[in-house]
């Protein structure tokens, strides 16, 4: 079962190992990591057991050994080239009680490391933190501890590294449809950014992570060159709620161009998540930041040419619920700061960017205060965005033509009609731009 926090994967995978009497058996002091279960629960196990196949990539792991006052009395390590369970043996301790803290990650087959741990000589200090970003898979982190207790037998604890962030699976279509890009990166734009974590497992969520006050530590978090579309990066970015921008490195004066953003995106820990966005669709299509199962419906939806767009279409309902509506979308941006009077439909209007800037929904009100919703406008301005988009969005909407045509002002529009029969939707095309009017039938 995957966890939402940290602190709950801790709790989870702690092992209370209580003193018993096994007769004359001899005491093994023996501690069992299972080094494969971080890789599975980041849904990288086959890429992490190829990497250390390939020997460009060493495991490691760090046994902290505490005592009851919190004191370091032994640091053990050890490095391997798979995945199979480790042991570690920890003769020589006295009667007591200890706190067992257990970290993994991986070097380069050359020592280069990610990770650094610090205050490790007391459990209450100890933090891991990140040396350096964006950070590949293979440097994935997680640490798991355990109490224990001793008095003439052995230890056998197993501890189960947990994921301390999670994996981006980082990916891009037609990126060379910016000839000026050499690039691809996805930046994380939180304020107070994470760069690391203590290990002591009595602190509660809101003390446990660790943030640079001095923002030193790039916070980058993964990039693709041109000719590399897809790339699996490990961070330290989660929660509720993050904030993701995506540029293109450029090869101008100014070095990079800004693309798109994410905000507000919920990032589970411990789990992987899909970042991708199609460069040639930027003007009509968001990027996609969500989870391998949605993406797979997203994505499917996007290879139909079914547009992002999705307009509420609840007649009589008020600004609010339009916000929440929007809330709910991968991306939006406001178009107008308030509602305007539009004189044709004797409404007040308000609108929003919704899948880059050439692709809008439009929502008219009988009040200036945005109350009881009478129209619904959809427009797409690029001339170059695929014709099919229209018909493809209504249809989708469960709308079916009716062969009738409807003059409002200058333009002739097809109509179109819901599967209630309860709204009528106007669309019609001009220069390679389409809209589409929603209202409810008038009967």
């Amino acid at each position: 079962m995957k966890k939402g926090t940290i602190l709950a994967a801790i709790c989870c995978t702690m092992l209370a190992v209580l003193a018993c009497d096994k007769g004359n058996s001899p005491a093994q002091d023996s501690i069992q990591v299972n080094t494969a279960a971080l890789y599975e629960e980041l849904g990288i196990k086959s890429e992490m057991t190829q990497a250390l196949a390939s020997g460009d990539y060493v495991l490691t792991d760090t046994l902290l050994v505490y005592d009851a006052a919190g004191s370091l009395v032994k640091k053990l390590g050890a490095e391997s080239n798979s995945l199979e369970p480790l042991t570690f043996s920890a003769e020589g301790l006295s009667n007591g009680t200890y706190t067992l803290v257990l970290w993994q990650t991986a070097r380069s087959k050359d020592g280069e490391r990610v990770w650094e741990l610090a205050g490790e000589e007391q459990l209450s200090t100890a933090m891991l933190h990140q040396k350096k970003a964006p950070i590949g898979f293979a440097y994935s982190a997680g640490y798991a501890t355990s109490d224990v207790a001793t008095k003439r037998v052995s230890l056998e604890p197993v501890l189960t590294p947990m994921a301390i962030g999670t994996v981006i699976d980082l990916r891009v279509d037609n990126l060379e449809a910016m000839p000026e890009a050499k690039a691809l990166s996805l930046w994380g734009t939180d304020i107070y950014y994470l760069t690391g974590i203590y290990l002591a497992p009595a602190l509660d969520e809101d003390r446990r992570w660790y943030s640079d006050p001095e923002g030193k530590l790039s916070s980058r978090v993964g990039q693709l060159p041109v000719g590399q579309t897809e790339g699996k990066f490990f961070t330290l970015y989660h929660g509720s709620s993050s904030n993701f921008e995506i540029w293109a490195d450029t090869e101008t004066e100014e070095g990079e161009e800004y693309i798109t953003s994410l905000q507000y995106q919920p990032i589970p820990n411990g789990r992987q998540s899909v970042c991708y966005i199609n460069i040639e669709r930027r003007k009509w299509e968001t990027a996609f930041l969500g989870s391998p199962e949605a993406f797979k419906t997203w994505k499917a939806d996007r290879d139909a040419l079914i547009p992002v767009t999705d307009p509420c279409l609840q007649w009589g309902c008020d600004m609010g619920d339009i916000y929440d509506h929007l809330w709910n979308k991968m991306w939006y941006a406001s178009g107008n700061e308030g509602l305007d009077y539009w004189e044709e439909f004797d409404s007040w209007h308000r609108w929003f960017w919704v899948g880059g800037y050439e692709l809008t929904e439009q929502y008219l009100f009988e009040t200036e205060d945005g109350q009881n919703l009478r129209y619904v406008l959809c427009y797409c301005w690029d001339a170059d965005a695929p014709a099919e988009l229209r018909n493809n969005l209504l249809a989708h909407q469960g709308f079916k033509a009716t062969g009738k045509e409807v003059i409002l002002g200058e333009y002739t529009y097809e109509q179109f009609l819901s599967t209630d029969g309860q709204t009528e939707a106007l669309a019609q095309s001009e220069g390679g731009y389409w809209e589409i009017l929603y209202r409810p039938v008038v009967k």
